[in-house]
């Protein structure tokens, strides 16, 4: 896939989305129950992760992982991660779960365990799209993650998502994996951005 990387600053020691999401939304008519339809163009990237997330379609496991996997063997920055680690889900409703499959997938083409027993979610929280306020974001995050146990402790670890917006979820997770799991670095790679990251 072609994809349009980007630097990412947060409290990780290196960080990127791989492209945006969308490369244009626009209105169009109302459907029956009087809810706005959206004529949206995705970036090749993003329309996978689409298809994988809201139709279910899991042949689009493969070649976004293969994709982030090809990014990190690209970046000597990156050469010495020990693990990839999925972002907890916000809801653990679904089937199955894009971000772990993915994950799971970038660590087998990369020979690096993907583990999803290590990174855990200590309480339930609200989708931080329906939070609003990067002081209530962080509200609503905190003491929301914990780890299992030390086995990467002093080790370099990749954390991995599907999107970044505000980047307080990443942030959240990165504090929990470095004070709590004592990594010795966290570096960050997602999928895509959103247009706006407030």
């Amino acid at each position: 896939m072609n994809i349009d990387p980007k630097m990412i600053i947060g409290n990780w020691t290196h960080g990127w989305a791989l492209d945006r999401h969308t490369l244009r939304s626009t209105s169009g008519a109302s459907n029956s129950s009087m809810h706005p339809e959206f004529d949206t163009e995705r970036t090749e990237l993003g329309e996978a992760l689409y298809k994988l997330k809201y139709r279910a379609d899991m042949a689009q496991v493969e070649p976004i992982a293969r994709t982030v996997a090809d990014f990190i063997r690209g970046r000597a920055e990156l050469s010495d991660i020990k693990a990839i680690l999925a972002v907890p889900p916000s809801d653990t409703r679904r089937s199955f779960q894009p971000v772990q499959a993915v994950a799971a997938g970038i660590g087998s083409l990369l020979r690096l365990p993907a583990p999803d027993d290590y990174l855990l979610k200590a309480r339930s929280t609200l989708p931080l799209k329906s939070v609003t306020g990067k002081h209530s974001r962080r509200a609503e995050l905190a003491g929301a993650f914990a780890v299992a146990d030390q086995r990467f402790a002093d080790m370099h670890i990749l954390l991995f998502d599907d999107l970044f917006r505000s980047g307080e979820t990443l942030k959240a997770v990165t504090g929990t994996l470095l004070f709590e799991g004592n990594a010795a670095m966290v570096s960050v790679v997602t999928a895509t951005s959103t247009r706006s990251n407030r």
